[in-house]
C-alpha cells in the first residue's frame, strides 16, 4: 500500500470513528470533546500495545489498521496551516461582531488582559518553583492560556445558562487565541534568537505589531471579500469557496508577507466576513455558507483533538514526579489569574467603559470554564518537534500542556454542568418562567386548533382528536397563567417585550439587505439605528427606547458636515447624497415598523399578553407618525426626488418577486436550468441598476432661487446675473440654527423656500417665502437680537458684509426696500420698550466704504 492509500485509510477510519462520537457523548452525558481527547488517548495506548505485538510476530486486521494510524504524520505544520486557519474562521463566522460590542470590556479584558496575566503569572510561579528560564516559563504559561469553548458550549446548551454567558465564553475563546498565539509567537522568536536574555520591551512591541497589524490586515481583506462576494450571488458555492480562500489566504499573507500574526487576522477577517456578509448574501446562500463552514470546523476541531491526544500516552509515559508539581503549580496559578482579572480587573473595567455588570455566579462558571483544547496542544507540538528548542524545554512543554488539558478536560468540564446547576444558573428567571407557561399555552391551542383542520380536511372524524389529548400540555400545568403578575414583573415584561420587538427589527433590516430591497448603505444605518434602540431598551427600557428615537430621527454627522460642506464652499454633491439615503431609509423603516404593528398584535400579544401588546403598540404608533412626519418635509421638498424614490423602492419589491416566482417555477419543474439561469442572469442585471441610489437634486440655482423672492422677482437679467455673484445659495435641514443671539453677524438670508422661526420674546415669529432676516445687524453693526431656526427644509440666498456693500451701490431701489423693513422691525422693538426713533438710528448708521473701514465690529 502506498503511503497516499495509508493516509487516506487512516484519515477515513477517524473520520468513521468521529461520525459516531457525537451520539456517544450524548448518550454518555460527556461533552464531546472530552469524549474526543480520551478516545485519542486510547487510541494512542492501543498503537503503542499493536506495534509491542506486532514485533512478536502477532498480527490481525485490527493490529495492522492500529500500525496504520501510527504511521499518520502528526506535525504542527499540518495542525498550524490546515486546521487552524478553519477551526478560527469557523468560529469568528458564526459570532455577529454587533453582538460582541455589547460585551466588548468584559471580552477584551478576558481575552487580551487575562491572556497577559495568566502569561505572566503562570509563568513566573514555574520560574520559582523550577529550574528553567524565564523565557521557557512564559512560553508554557502562553500555551495554557488559550482557552476552547466546544465543551463549555455543548453544556451551556443542556443546562440552559443564559444566553450571555454563552456569548462571554464564545467572544473570549475567539479572541484570546489570537492573543496568546501572537504572544507565543514573540516569545518562541525569543527563545531562538542570539540572546535569550528578556527583552521586555522588545517583546512588548512585538505582541501589538503582530496583534495589531493582523487586526488591521484581516479587517480589509475580510471588507473585501465581503464585498466581492455579495456581487457574485450564484447560489452558496461560489461564496463557500471566497470564504475558503479568505481563511487561508488571509493566513498565508499576514504571516509570509506581512510578518504579523496570522491568526489574528484570520479571527478578525471571519468576524467582519460574517457580520457583513450575512447582511448582503441572501438567507439561503448564507444558510449555505454556514452549513459547511459548521461541518469545516467541527472536522477540523475533531482532528486536532483525536490526532493530538493520541500523542498523549506517549508524552505522558516520560513525565517525571517533579514534571507533576510543575503542573499542579501551572493549574493553580492558571485559575489564580483567572480569579484576578474577572474579581480583580473587569468590574473596574466595567465601570469606566459603562459595560453591562456580570455577576459573581458568572464569573465564577468562566473561570472554571477556562477549558483547553485543541489550539493548545498544536502549540504544544509546535514546540515538541522543533529541533532548535533544547530536548528539555521540549519535554517540559510537551507534559505540561498535555496535562493540562486533560486535566481541564476530565477534571473541569465534567463538572462544570454541576457547578452550573449549584449557582442556579439553569434557571429561569420570574419573566422567563411566565413567558414558558404562555409559549406551552400558545402551542397548545395553536396544535389543537391545526389537528382539527387537519381532521376536517381529511374527511377523519373530530372525535378521534379526544385520544390525542392526553399528548398534549396538561391544562393543570397552565394554572399559574390565571394569576396576575405584580407591577414589578410586569415592568420586566414590558420591558423584555419591547426589546423582542427591537431584536425583530434589527432582523428584518438583516433579511431586507440580504433580499436587496434596500441599498447597503441605507440597510446599514438603519440597522445601526435599530442596534442604538435595542441598547437603549437594554439599558433603559422605555424612556431609553423614546431617547433613542429622538437620537436616530436627527441629522447624523455625516449630514450635518455634508451641510457645512455645501454652507461654506458650495459642494452640493455630499449633502444631497446624505438626503437621498435619508429618503430610503425612511422608506425601509416606515414599511419595517408596518410589519413590527402586525407582529406585536399578533405574536407579541399572544405571547406576553393584551396590556402589553398595547403599550408597544402606542409606542411604535408614535414613531411610525414621526417617520410621516420626516417623509413628508423631504416630499414636499423635493417631489421629483420623492417619485424616483419610490418608483426605485416599488421596482426592488417587483424584482424580488419576480426572482422568487422564477425559483418557485423553477422547483415544481416548469423551468430547466438553463432557461432559470438566463432569466435570473436578466433579472440580476435589472437588479443592480435599481441598488443605485437616484440622484438628488438640491435646486439650489441662484437665478431660479431669486426668481421666487418677490424682492427679486421682475427685475431684467443683466440685474440678476449681477445679484448672482453677490448672492450664495444655501440649503438650510430641520431645526437648523442659521443666526443665533449675541453673535455679531456678517450675513443677511432670502428666504426662497420654507419657512424660518425668529426667536423674539415669548412669541416667535415665522418667516417665509420671500422675507429676509438678518438686515439689522449689518446695518447696525450691533450683536443679533434673535435666534433664527429652519422649522424644515429651507432654500436660501446668502449675502455676506462685503456683498452687502456692493449690493448697497450697485442696487440703491433694493436696498431702500431692504431698509423699510428694517424700519418697521425697530418699530416693533421700539413699541416693546427699547430706544430711540426707528429712523434716527438707521440714520446714525453709515454704511459707505469709510464707515465699514472704520468699524471694529468682529464678524461671524
Amino acid at each position: 500500500m502506498t503511503s497516499i492509500a495509508a493516509l487516506v485509510l487512516g484519515i477515513g477510519g477517524l473520520l468513521a470513528l468521529i461520525a459516531v462520537l457525537p451520539l456517544a457523548a450524548t448518550r454518555l452525558r460527556l461533552p464531546y470533546s472530552v469524549l474526543l481527547a480520551v478516545v485519542g488517548s486510547l487510541l494512542g495506548a492501543a498503537i503503542g500495545v499493536a506495534e509491542g505485538l506486532s514485533t512478536h510476530g502477532i498480527d490481525a486486521p485490527l493490529i495492522a489498521f492500529l500500525q496504520l494510524l501510527g504511521t499518520i504524520p502528526i506535525t504542527a505544520e499540518i495542525f498550524l496551516w490546515i486546521f487552524l486557519p478553519l477551526l478560527l474562521f469557523e468560529t469568528a463566522l458564526n459570532l455577529d461582531g454587533r453582538d460582541l460590542l455589547d460585551d466588548l470590556a468584559a471580552i477584551l479584558v478576558l481575552a487580551v488582559v487575562a491572556v497577559v496575566l495568566c502569561t505572566v503569572i503562570a509563568g513566573f510561579s514555574l520560574y520559582y518553583t523550577t529550574t528553567f528560564g524565564i523565557i521557557t516559563c512564559l512560553l508554557v504559561a502562553s500555551i495554557i492560556a488559550t482557552t476552547d469553548p466546544a465543551a463549555v458550549i455543548s453544556i451551556f446548551r443542556e443546562v440552559g445558562a443564559p444566553r450571555r454567558l454563552a456569548s462571554l465564553v464564545e467572544g473570549e475563546s475567539l479572541l484570546n487565541d489570537a492573543a496568546a498565539i501572537a504572544l507565543f509567537s514573540a516569545l518562541l522568536a525569543t527563545l531562538l534568537g542570539p540572546d535569550d536574555t528578556p527583552n521586555v520591551w522588545a517583546m512588548i512591541e512585538a505582541f501589538l505589531r503582530e496583534f495589531l497589524g493582523g487586526a488591521v490586515l484581516g479587517l480589509i481583506f475580510g471588507r473585501i471579500a465581503a464585498t466581492l462576494v455579495s456581487r457574485v450571488d450564484q447560489g452558496g458555492p461560489a461564496e463557500v469557496t471566497a470564504s475558503l480562500a479568505l481563511a487561508y489566504l488571509t493566513y498565508a499573507i499576514a504571516d509570509f508577507n506581512f510578518h504579523v500574526s496570522g491568526v489574528v487576522a484570520v479571527v478578525m477577517a471571519g468576524l467582519v466576513f460574517g457580520t457583513v456578509g450575512r447582511t448582503r448574501i441572501g438567507a439561503k446562500e448564507w444558510h449555505t455558507v454556514t452549513t459547511i463552514w459548521s461541518q469545516l470546523g467541527f472536522w477540523s476541531s475533531s482532528l486536532i483533538f483525536i490526532l493530538g491526544s493520541m500523542l498523549v500516552p506517549r508524552t505522558l509515559a516520560s513525565a517525571t514526579w517533579s514534571d507533576m508539581l510543575a503542573l499542579g503549580v501551572l493549574l493553580v496559578a492558571a485559575i489564580v489569574a483567572r480569579l484576578m482579572a474577572l474579581f480583580g480587573i473587569l468590574p473596574v473595567v466595567n465601570r469606566l467603559a459603562g459595560a453591562t455588570f456580570v455577576d459573581n455566579r458568572t464569573k465564577l462558571v468562566i473561570v472554571w470554564g477556562g477549558l483547553r483544547g485543541a489550539v493548545t496542544l498544536a502549540l504544544a507540538l509546535a514546540v515538541s518537534e522543533n529541533r532548535a528548542v533544547p530536548e528539555d524545554i521540549r519535554h517540559f512543554v510537551s507534559v505540561l500542556a498535555t496535562g493540562f488539558v486533560l486535566f481541564t478536560l476530565l477534571v473541569q468540564a465534567t463538572t462544570l454542568r454541576g457547578l452550573i446547576s449549584w449557582l442556579r444558573l439553569d434557571e429561569l428567571s420570574p419573566v422567563e418562567k411566565m413567558l414558558r407557561l404562555r409559549a406551552l399555552d400558545l402551542a397548545r391551542v395553536e396544535v389543537k386548533d391545526r389537528l382539527s383542520a387537519a381532521a376536517i380536511n381529511n374527511g377523519l372524524d373530530p372525535d378521534v382528536l379526544k385520544g390525542i389529548e392526553p399528548v398534549l400540555i396538561p391544562s393543570a400545568d397552565l394554572e399559574e397563567l390565571k394569576i396576575e403578575p405584580g407591577e414589578d414583573l410586569r415592568r420586566q415584561q414590558n420591558i423584555t417585550a419591547l426589546a423582542t420587538v427591537t431584536g425583530r427589527e434589527m432582523q428584518l433590516y438583516i433579511e431586507e439587505m440580504a433580499r436587496r430591497m434596500v441599498s447597503r448603505v441605507s440597510g446599514r444605518q438603519a440597522l445601526r439605528n435599530a442596534s442604538l434602540l435595542f441598547d437603549q431598551v437594554k439599558a433603559r427600557g422605555f424612556a431609553g427606547y423614546r431617547n433613542g428615537v429622538k437620537r436616530i430621527d436627527r441629522f447624523d454627522r455625516g449630514t450635518r458636515f455634508a451641510a457645512f460642506l455645501q454652507r461654506r464652499f458650495g459642494i452640493q454633491g455630499p449633502l444631497a447624497r446624505r438626503l437621498s439615503i435619508r429618503v430610503e431609509m425612511f422608506l425601509i423603516k416606515r414599511r419595517i415598523i408596518e410589519e413590527l404593528l402586525g407582529f406585536t398584535n399578533g405574536r407579541i400579544k399572544a405571547l406576553f399578553g393584551e396590556r402589553t401588546a398595547e403599550l408597544i403598540d402606542k409606542v411604535l404608533e408614535a414613531r411610525f407618525e414621526q417617520i410621516d412626519r420626516n417623509l413628508d418635509a423631504l416630499r414636499l421638498q423635493y417631489p421629483r426626488h420623492w417619485d424616483a424614490a419610490l418608483k426605485q423602492y416599488l421596482g426592488r419589491i417587483a424584482t424580488r418577486l419576480e426572482y422568487d416566482r422564477y425559483q418557485r417555477m423553477y422547483e415544481e419543474g416548469l423551468l430547466s436550468p438553463q432557461l432559470l439561469h438566463s432569466l435570473i442572469s436578466s433579472l440580476r442585471e435589472r437588479r443592480r441598476r435599481l441598488e443605485r441610489v437616484p440622484k438628488l437634486d438640491l435646486g439650489l440655482d441662484v437665478v431660479a432661487l431669486m426668481r421666487d423672492v418677490p424682492l427679486f422677482a421682475g427685475l431684467p437679467d443683466e440685474r440678476l446675473r449681477d445679484l448672482r455673484r453677490l448672492l450664495r445659495p444655501r440649503l438650510a435641514l430641520p431645526d437648523e440654527i442659521i443666526m443665533r443671539q449675541g453673535e455679531y453677524g456678517d450675513t443677511m438670508v432670502f428666504v426662497a423656500s420654507g419657512a424660518l422661526e425668529v426667536g423674539v420674546g415669548d412669541s416667535p415669529v415665522r418667516l417665509g417665502t420671500g422675507d429676509f432676516v438678518g438686515e439689522l445687524s449689518l446695518i447696525q453693526r450691533r450683536p443679533r437680537v434673535a435666534t433664527v431656526r429652519a422649522l424644515g427644509y429651507c432654500q436660501l440666498l446668502e449675502l455676506n458684509r462685503d456683498a452687502f456693500r456692493t449690493f448697497l451701490k450697485r442696487h440703491p431701489d433694493l436696498m431702500r426696500e431692504v431698509r423699510k423693513t428694517a424700519e418697521a422691525r425697530l418699530r416693533g422693538r421700539q413699541d416693546n420698550g427699547d430706544g430711540s426713533s426707528a429712523e434716527g438710528e438707521l440714520a446714525a448708521t453709515d454704511l459707505d466704504d469709510e464707515a465699514d473701514k472704520e468699524s471694529v465690529a468682529p464678524a461671524e
